[in-house]
Parts: C-alpha cells; sequence; structure tokens
C-alpha cells in the first residue's frame, strides 16, 4: 500500500476513534466507516466547537 494511502487511512482511523470515544458515534456503526478524511475532520471540528471534545 502506497505511503500517502496509508497515512491517509491511519488519520481516518484516528479520527474515527476519537468520534466514538466522544460518544459522537458509536463503534458500530457502517455510516462512519464510508465517511472520508475530510468529512470526519468536518464532523470532528463541529463537534469540538459545540462540546469541546478534545
Amino acid at each position: 500500500m502506497p505511503f500517502l494511502r496509508e497515512a491517509v487511512e491511519r488519520e481516518r482511523q484516528q479520527y474515527i476513534r476519537r468520534l466514538v470515544e466522544a460518544g459522537v458515534y458509536q463503534a458500530c456503526d457502517e455510516g462512519l466507516k464510508k465517511l472520508t478524511l475530510s468529512e470526519l475532520v468536518y464532523v470532528f471540528k463541529k463537534h469540538k466547537r459545540e462540546r469541546r471534545i478534545g
């Protein structure tokens, strides 16, 4: 797997983990796994502003 693709996937997984830990999504949510990195960043920033998740 190319380096860039691996880096993007690691970052996606990190955002997914943080959103699940914050209670924004459940770990079994299939829709969460379909989101792009850009979409995950958007959701994370939105909820961070609203709820101050870290």
